[in-house]
């Protein structure tokens, strides 16, 4: 079939005439792309759950991450239960060209911590203190490649922490801290070992609240872990200080791990020998043994 073009008429036609032709190769992609359902959709384009859905209009939660220990813990004495949840957040899009040219500034993170001391003994379930913990920090990539250590990361911030309550009970602090971690891990069994020092200052102390609160909360924490990717892993955590030294471990375990299961949890125990677990009884020393459950370890 042969197709005659007539000659336009008028420059209107003409222009029409080129806005046709020259845009019919974007409208027929245009159109072959909107028959593409997106993804988590049904064959009628909509969303099959709330989680999707809700997810196309969040495009910086890929920026969401893991930070602190995320756990539920029950006391052996249920006056002394613990739960804690923590998050942090990269500040610039690491695919942009500020991360291209100077790669260093993927290294800026917003942090929140929160850590819960629940009384699950009285009738009223009560909490008895809880500390808020915002920081600011910067982490720098594995800045060692070798035999021995083969990852090392240093993180250093600013973070305040308080608990949020008035008068006598109000507890509130301010430190600078410097954080090297030091990792060796191999790779092909997934077993890993960590020592990270953490030293710090402290900054802006409330001197009416707390005047004495490093006295027992001291200025040095050393953490070790080790254990496997996909199995157990071990952490304890000793502080020194004036009034006396601080002793912590963890024990976690992927529940998969013992029995089939499809929940994707781990079992948590916790020991604390410690001085200032709590803001507001930072005087007091806490023996607690607790047992339950983590999503982040």
């Amino acid at each position: 079939m042969k197709i005659i073009m007539r000659k336009p008429r008028t420059i209107f036609q003409a222009l029409i005439l080129c806005l046709l032709l020259t845009g019919a190769p974007a409208l027929i992609n245009l159109t072959a792309h909107a028959e593409e359902p997106p993804p988590d959709t049904d064959s009628a384009h909509t969303f099959t759950t709330l989680d999707s859905l809700f997810t196309r209009y969040q495009p910086y939660l890929e920026n969401i991450s893991a930070h602190e220990p995320v756990y539920f813990l029950r006391g052996v004495n249920p006056e002394k239960s613990k739960f804690q949840l923590s998050m942090k957040y990269r500040f610039i899009n690491p695919s942009m060209s500020l991360s291209q040219q100077y790669p260093w500034t993927r290294g800026f993170y917003f942090a929140y911590t929160q850590t819960s001391f629940w009384d699950l003994k009285s009738d009223s379930r009560p909490f008895d203190d809880t500390s808020y913990k915002p920081e600011a920090f910067f982490l720098s990539p594995n800045l060692f490649s070798g035999s021995g250590f083969n990852h090392l990361f240093l993180q250093t911030g600013y973070q305040h922490i308080s608990n949020g309550k008035d008068d006598d009970a109000s507890r509130s602090t301010n430190i600078i801290y410097i954080y090297p971690i030091f990792i060796f891990m191999h790779q092909k069994s997934g077993y890993g070992f960590m020592i990270a020092p953490k030293i710090w200052i402290d900054s802006n102390n409330n001197a009416y609240d707390n005047p004495d609160l490093f006295d027992y909360w001291g200025y040095f924490d050393l953490g070790f872990k080790f254990g496997k990717a996909d199995g157990a892993v071990f952490e304890t955590h000793w502080r020194k200080a004036s009034k006396g030294d601080s002793f912590t471990a963890d024990l976690t375990f992927p529940i998969d791990g013992l029995f089939p299961t499809h929940l994707q949890i781990y079992l948590h125990a916790q020991y604390a020998d410690s001085l200032a677990e709590s803001l507001l009884n930072y005087r007091q020393r806490t023996h607690a043994m607790r047992l339950g459950v983590s999503i982040v370890r």
